[in-house]
């Protein structure tokens, strides 16, 4: 049977105070909080606000209970199941599929606006409100999705936003982490949604099952130069400052995602580590008018890192300046262009 968060928390000797549709606590994971910090949302998640920790129910029995992940799930409620075997579905109907996905991301990103550590989260890794909102990022604590019919299930199911086992049990595909979608320019259409975990499941990316594209193609090939990242945060920062990026979504690109790479100039921004270079090599050798930003100097694993730093964009910008030599011609047109992001998006909700 499963348990709420209110009731694993009881059963972990943690006293609850009601205030209102919320309830506080003294954090059980950070000491000397004399003023109770630890706050309980009606849907369910926690978040403190003085060690900035937050979660769900199966987040809290992993970190506080040092719980496996499968064991979380059991007594959170969500059966424990094995992987199925990795397969890509085939998608015939797009017109039916990627209205749902954009209707499931939105989802996501309305109960991320209702989870206050979640938007601390992002906060924390350098992105702004603007950027929440344009994009559409969300959350999803695994009981978002429930088809009440047939016809529900098989889009859900054919969309790879369910997973089923051979025992015909299913669950969210992205439970407990944070979903990014790729949404189509100009459309109520969304292609993809990738997640990043938020529990210690050894996966720290997980996609839906089914063919996964450039993020942020359709948008950036409206550039001659594009900028491509290995990490959907890293696309994300650079985004936020700009750039016309597209991210890889890992170390190896599929030969149909190189055609439209081909006919354009292709700023390859790595990963500094050992894969991340090997694969950039590997890209650059494969893209006739492409080059490698080198920017190890700086002492950050990724473009992600450097998003957290207030001198961040500055750094980076002074790197492309000095080593993208086909833009120096034209930087009085094209910097500015690139220094101002596109769309606009209301602001977040307070919460």
């Amino acid at each position: 049977m499963s348990k709420s968060l209110l009731e694993i928390l009881q059963e972990s000797d943690i006293k609850m105070v009601q205030r209102g549709d919320r309830w506080v606590a003294h954090c059980p994971f950070h000491a000397g909080d004399n003023s109770p910090s630890f706050t309980v949302y009606p849907n369910m998640t926690y978040f403190c606000f003085g060690c900035r920790v937050w979660g769900d129910g199966v987040k809290f029995l992993m970190d506080y209970r040092g719980m496996p992940f499968a064991m979380a799930l059991e007594i959170a409620g969500e059966q424990s199941r094995s992987r199925p075997a990795k397969r890509v579905i085939k998608v015939n109907n797009t017109g039916m599929i990627w209205p749902y996905l954009r209707e499931v991301a939105e989802r996501y990103h309305q109960f991320l606006l209702v989870t206050p550590g979640a938007v601390s989260y992002l906060h924390y890794r350098g992105l702004t409100d603007e950027t929440i909102s344009r994009f559409r990022l969300g959350f999803t604590d695994g009981a978002l999705i429930d088809p009440q019919t047939e016809g529900e299930y098989f889009v859900a199911l054919h969309a790879g936003v369910v997973t089923e086992n051979k025992d015909h049990d299913w669950w969210e595909t992205l439970a407990h982490r944070i979903t990014i979608p790729n949404l189509i320019p100009n459309t109520n259409y969304c292609d993809f949604i990738m997640g990043r975990t938020v529990t210690k499941d050894k996966i720290k990316y997980l996609g839906l099952r089914i063919p996964k594209p450039l993020f942020g193609l359709q948008e950036a090939a409206e550039n001659e130069t594009i900028y491509l990242v290995e990490g959907h945060f890293d696309w994300l920062i650079l985004k936020q400052w700009g750039y016309p990026a597209i991210v890889s979504g890992g170390t190896n690109i599929p030969a149909y995602n190189l055609v439209p790479l081909k006919s354009r100039r292709l700023v390859i921004v790595p990963d500094n580590d050992e894969p991340g270079l090997a694969a950039a090599q590997r890209l650059q050798a494969r893209v006739p008018d492409s080059i490698i930003l080198d920017y190890a100097d700086l002492g950050v694993k990724d473009v992600g890192e450097l998003g957290t730093r207030a001198d961040g964009r500055t750094l980076f910008d002074q790197k492309v300046g000095e080593q993208v030599t086909w833009l120096q011609p034209t930087s009085q047109t094209t910097s500015p262009r690139w220094s101002q992001p596109s769309g606009t998006a209301a602001p977040l909700p307070l919460i």
